[in-house]
């Protein structure tokens, strides 16, 4: 049923594309590009792009078909054939016809080959990307190289470094530590993933293992993506206490998450929750270890929570408390949404962008061009002779009062002389 209506909705547009071509009053041309335009938006919602099918209708079926029909009614184009004009001139422009023919020719040959074989349309899978996390209390500043690429430098307790490109397949990496010491660590990594290695645990030589990060498109509306990671050294459990005197309202989010161990990604709703890391099977607040005192969630965002125990100096003793370090990272914008066209626009495509406003600022001047007529002027002849409506005698009778013109019946007489 959908793939019938894009077919329609196609046809539609199609028969509206011609008739735009092939009216002769200018204003019906227009209104029937404007049917076009509401036809391609209706097309972005089949793709699930509500954005840009608003953007459609807003910029283009909407302001700039104004723009046009302005133009076209102030230059008194409304009617483009003979009729209207006083003394018909000879087209101009008589090469846009055959132009048009063959750039439809060769649409249409690209169309059936890409139909033909759409394994030309295959792309290859992006690189997967990788980060380091830095979770171990005693290992310091350490490098990490993929092979012999150097993908973080000087990434310290707590520290995580941003998402680098890496090969696909098996990766040798090796994880440098201050002292001299190198711990390698071969993983296989699968194109467009995002990978963190988190090198976590007490001691000069922590552990290591790679999380998978899920940066997709947050598909909840105002929510965020959370993903907890234990690197401590006991099992921990998450819990939502929420009302203290109501011991029936405590929620646990994490029953059981063993050291070493992430769990399960789940939605949270924006807003601030007070969450506790306590010890597993806890039942009241006294026995957390630590509470996200209204920590905020944002929305559209993929969120890493490590728990760790972090070293703390009290004048004379280390002792490690546990704390929650969170990693926060924008996921992937939604398909035709406003953030998507953004970064493509401003990043990838700005120079487009910037070509595609000039085509339409020239696509204007065309339809001025196009639209204006030139009405032949008859040129002055030197010695030729006014053709007017009236006599000139009768002119100058209507201004004297009396006909000026005698008759042959009463010829002009000379005055009489004879009394001088």
């Amino acid at each position: 049923m959908p793939e019938l209506a894009i077919f329609i909705v196609g046809a539609i547009a199609v028969a509206a594309a011609i008739l735009m071509l092939i009216s002769t009053n200018a204003v019906h041309s227009a209104l029937s590009l404007i049917v076009t335009m509401i036809c391609i938006a209706f097309l972005f919602l089949t793709l699930n792009a509500p954005f840009l099918a608003m953007i459609q209708i807003t910029v283009y079926a909407g302001a700039i078909m104004v723009l046009f029909l302005f133009v076209i009614m102030l230059l008194g184009a409304e009617r483009l054939d003979a009729e209207t004009v006083e003394a018909p001139v000879e087209r101009r422009f008589r090469w846009y016809l055959p132009l048009a023919i063959v750039l439809a020719l060769v649409m249409m040959v690209g169309i059936a080959l890409a139909t033909a074989s759409p394994s030309t349309l295959d792309t290859p899978a992006p690189p997967p990307q990788l980060r380091v996390l830095n979770a171990a209390t005693d290992a310091g500043s350490v490098d990490v190289y993929a092979g012999e690429e150097l993908i973080a430098s000087g990434v310290g307790f707590r520290d995580v470094s941003p998402f680098i490109e890496v090969p696909a397949g098996d990766v040798p990496l090796s994880v440098h530590f201050p002292d001299g010491r190198v711990q390698d660590f071969p993983v296989t990594l699968e194109g467009d993933t995002y990978q963190t290695l988190i090198a976590y645990g007490e001691g000069a030589e922590p552990q290591l293992t790679v999380v998978a990060d899920d940066l997709t498109t947050v598909t909840r509306d105002r929510s965020s993506r959370v993903a907890v990671f234990n690197a401590y050294a006991e099992p921990v459990s998450l819990v939502d206490f929420r009302s203290e005197f109501d011991a029936n309202d405590t929620v646990v989010l994490i029953p059981e998450l063993a050291p070493g161990q992430i769990s399960e990604t789940f939605y949270v709703e924006e807003g601030s929750f007070d969450w506790s890391f306590a010890p597993v099977g806890a039942q009241t607040e006294s026995e957390r270890w630590f509470r996200m005192n209204e920590y905020e969630f944002d929305v559209d965002d993929s969120e890493l929570l490590v728990f760790v125990g972090a070293p703390t100096f009290d004048g004379a003793n280390t002792s490690l408390n546990p704390v929650v370090l969170p990693y926060r990272h924008e996921a992937r914008p939604a398909f035709g949404g406003p953030r998507a066209i953004g970064y493509m626009l401003f990043t990838d495509y700005l120079l487009p962008f910037q070509l595609l406003g000039l085509l339409l600022l020239a696509a204007m001047v065309g339809a001025i061009v196009l639209t204006h007529r030139e009405v032949e002027r008859a040129k002055g002849r030197v010695g030729g002779r006014r053709r007017v409506s009236r006599p000139l005698v009768n002119v100058i009778a209507a201004q004297v009062g009396h006909d000026v013109v005698t008759t042959a019946e009463t010829p002009a007489q000379l005055p009489d002389s004879s009394g001088d």
